[in-house]
């Protein structure tokens, strides 16, 4: 920045009035007009003497006059000769010169050079003024002197263009147009997508993106590929992975490119040797940090859930129901527009739906009667405590059709569930046996027992004592052998009882 501020005074406008007293001093000493008419006498009867002394006063008249008007001239030079400029950069005084135009071009030139030097523009920091003076040339700096003390003095800020990102700044480049191209960069992959896919509809930046023009230190300006690299990989997020079977922090580190430490850092609160099947594990993502959103009009074709509706019915008991009408589901055409950010769909808005098929709902009919005590609850509990001796399934090649559990001898046995007994006495291999028909297709079995406590047609309920643990029938000990049937099948008794 230039100024040139007022003159500043040194006794000018004093020398000024000083001139003028003698301009008006030597108006004053003119000599007077001659009015010869006024003489008696014709010029040519004047003397020759009188002629000489007219002649000289003249002479001297005009020699006075001579000397004062070159004397102010001469004075007024001499102070125009001395008028100078003091020059400022900043607060430092760099010289004093003659033509402020000289210093101006000094200033130009440096400018010139460090732009095409780093090729950009530049903004000097410190400003450029000049202070009027007077001084004798041999106080005047040389062109070399200021160029010297310019280039020691000045200190430069380039003209930049700064990404900012929701008011943060990101980085900053040269020009403009790499900001713009790394953008279209980040854009173009899903830019492309358009040309396969023609539902898309708009590609956009979700972020609020400005590009700022800003002068600022040279060490500011990146380089465009580091940003591009920025942008994409230096923000994070967090997901949920959920174990399936087989995984481990190992494999599950290769899915997601990401290393077993930095996945046990993420997930201080679990062993990584003891993952479960449907653990949630923790992943810290790498996530770019411009979000591009895709909007893609989609259609496709949806069920409609039925609705439910009850009925009630005194004759039934409340744990009792029935269906009076199935439910049907409907079948609905939907066109959405489905919005991905950075390809991973985060919303549909629903655009239009229409019905093809009504849904039928459901009817269920449910009784309103208190359920007896004797009632089948529908879940078994385990019949009696003690040890598991042999499971379901394949013994010395011959199928073992229940759970044996062995206690000693006289051990409580109870009813696995509310029901009717329909069988007790003794059979063959199962010793002494209570049969008990739950009446809701199962049944269940009590082998081996030593005292019976039950009779048939016994209406019994869950847990109630029904005999006692003992040994009869083919045994090798006491124990209770407990058998579960579905529809007059044999099931494991290990999925139901609890």
């Amino acid at each position: 920045m230039i100024n040139s501020p007022k003159p500043t005074g040194i006794g000018l406008d004093d020398l000024k009035k000083q001139i003028s007293k003698l301009k008006s001093y030597g108006k004053k000493i003119k000599l007077k007009k001659i009015d010869l008419k006024k003489f008696d006498f014709k010029i040519n009867n004047i003397n020759t003497n009188t002629k000489k002394l007219i002649l000289r006063s003249a002479l001297v008249l005009l020699m006075i006059t001579s000397i004062i008007a070159l004397s102010i001239t001469g004075y007024e030079s001499y102070q125009a000769s001395l008028e100078a400029f003091e020059v400022y950069l900043g607060e430092y005084k760099i010289g004093t010169v003659r033509q402020q135009e000289d210093v101006i071009k000094i200033m130009e030139d440096l400018e010139t050079e460090l732009s095409n030097t780093y090729d950009m523009d530049i903004v000097f920091r410190e400003d450029l003024k000049f202070i009027e003076t007077k001084i004798k040339d041999e106080f005047i700096s040389s062109k070399e002197e200021i160029r010297d003390e310019v280039n020691a003095k000045t200190s430069f800020l380039v003209q930049g263009y700064v990404l900012k990102v929701n008011d943060v700044e990101i980085g900053a480049l040269k020009t403009k147009e790499e900001i713009d191209n790394i953008i279209k960069r980040i854009e173009e992959p899903y830019r492309e997508m358009i040309k396969e896919d023609s539902n898309i509809k708009e590609v956009k930046i979700v972020e609020k993106v400005e590009i700022v023009k800003e002068n600022m230190p040279l060490y500011k300006i990146g380089d465009a590929e580091e940003l591009y690299n920025h942008l994409l990989t230096s923000s994070e997020e967090i997901r949920i992975h959920t174990v399936e079977v087989g995984e481990s922090l190992w494999t599950i580190s290769k899915i997601y490119g990401l290393s077993v430490d930095e996945l046990t850092a993420a997930n201080q609160d679990k062993n990584p040797d003891k993952l479960q099947i449907g653990d949630e594990v923790k992943l810290v993502v790498p996530k770019s940090i411009l979000t591009v959103a895709t909007v893609a009009q989609v259609e496709y074709m949806e069920n409609v859930k039925y609705e439910t509706e009850y009925e009630y019915n005194d004759n039934m008991y409340k744990n009792e129901k029935k269906t009076k009408v199935a439910g049907a589901s409907g079948l609905s055409k939907i066109v959405a527009n489905e919005i991905k950010h950075n390809g991973i769909l985060v919303e549909k808005e629903i655009v239009s739906a229409e019905v093809l098929e009504e849904p039928v709902t459901q009817i269920i009919i449910k009784g309103t009667k208190e359920v007896p005590k004797t009632a089948a609850t529908g879940a078994f509990l385990m019949p009696t405590r003690g040890r598991i001796s042999s499971r379901y399934g394949m013994r010395s090649g011959r199928m073992h059709t229940g759970l044996d559990i062995a206690a000693k001898k006289g051990t409580a046995i109870n009813a696995a569930d509310g029901g009717k007994v329909v069988y007790v006495g003794y059979k063959g291999a199962y010793g002494n046996m209570v049969e008990i028909d739950h009446g809701n297709g199962f049944k269940t079995r009590y082998a081996h027992l030593s005292k019976i406590l039950v009779s048939v047609g016994t209406k019994v309920y869950k847990g109630q004592h029904i005999g006692n643990m003992g040994s009869t029938g083919r045994s090798t000990g006491s124990h209770l052998h407990f058998e579960v049937l579905k529809n007059g099948k044999s099931q494991n008794p290990g999925n139901y009882v609890k």
